[in-house]
């Protein structure tokens, strides 16, 4: 199986770490000193779950000059991601699948609209990892899933194929029967968390156990539900209730990615959280006041982290 991973951070230097690892062809795009370290002495991946070098390591920065392969991994942050478009479109042939592991909700709908609707499914990933150091990957939390399903909610040969060959690396691997209830349960709870831990400064046991911020919390999640099933996305009764759940059982000390980015001062997805949930509540009538407070609180973070 040849697999392109455009983005070879946290999420796409480990997925296809362990893909390469494992004896698939997979091709690294990457940058800078990044790319170098690959092209020198392997992808190293630390993790819980056992370490591992993928070397050689097939890493370049340009990817117009392969061939188009099976798969097309998008894991770079949203922020990036009509950076890359171009590159996308002139790789991709017509057999190729394109598989989005990116925060937020509409990755897909734009990478349809760049590619065509044929080749792009839906995808998302849980995972606690970051780049340690050039060409070194490391994972601190066992956790290690995937979900991927067509946009039309059938299920396909194509989508099992590469979530065969993740569950043959040990990776929960789940093939969705509705993708775009996956990828807003995953929103509701990311978008929510990394907006308030950020503007907090808390981690998850601090966030969760104040009344005051886990209420704040809560409000927050429910704007996002709300969202949702006005656009006939039938997120799972109690969704709310779970998410809250899934944060009281985090590691106490647990940060959420986007709370780093905004303490250490790099761009952060400011955009495809709370921007994107206050304007499609202008545009479909739903009340969001708690992000567009965030909003407005974090967008000079944002304006001083871009320059």
């Amino acid at each position: 199986m040849r697999v392109v991973i455009f983005g070879t951070g946290g999420v796409g230097g480990y997925f296809g770490g362990l893909l390469a690892n494992a004896g698939h062809d997979l091709t690294f795009v990457a940058r800078g000193k990044h790319l170098e370290a690959i092209k020198s002495h392997g992808l190293q991946i630390k993790s819980v779950n056992g370490d591992f070098t993928v070397y050689p390591a097939q890493a370049i920065d340009i990817p117009r000059a392969i061939s188009p392969p099976d798969y097309m991994v998008v894991a770079v942050k949203d922020y990036q991601l009509d950076e890359v478009l171009p590159d996308l479109e002139a790789l991709a042939g017509p057999q190729t699948t394109v598989v989005p592991l990116l925060n937020g909700v509409d990755a897909h709908e734009r990478l349809i609209e760049a590619l065509g609707p044929d080749g792009v499914v839906g995808g998302l990933c849980s995972l606690v990892t970051m780049i340690e150091a050039p060409g070194i990957i490391r994972q601190e939390s066992a956790l290690r899933r995937v979900v991927v399903g067509e946009l039309n909610r059938e299920k396909s040969d194509r989508v099992e194929r590469i979530l065969q060959a993740w569950r043959e690396c040990g990776v929960e691997a789940i093939h969705a029967d509705d993708i775009h209830v996956a990828i807003w349960t995953k929103f509701m709870f990311i978008a929510s968390f990394g907006g308030i831990s950020a503007l907090s400064q808390s981690a998850a046991g601090e966030l969760i156990g104040c009344r005051e911020t886990r209420t704040l919390l809560i409000k927050a999640m429910e704007e996002i539900d709300s969202l949702a099933r006005v656009q006939g996305i039938a997120l799972a009764p109690g969704a709310v209730d779970a998410a809250v759940s899934l944060l009281e059982n985090f590691e106490p000390t647990a940060t959420s990615s986007f709370q780093r980015d905004v303490a250490d001062g790099k761009p952060f997805e400011l955009e495809a959280f709370s921007g994107k949930i206050m304007r499609l509540g202008r545009e479909l009538g739903v009340e969001t006041p708690v992000h567009n407070s965030m909003y407005a609180l974090l967008r000079p973070a944002l304006d001083r982290a871009i320059g």
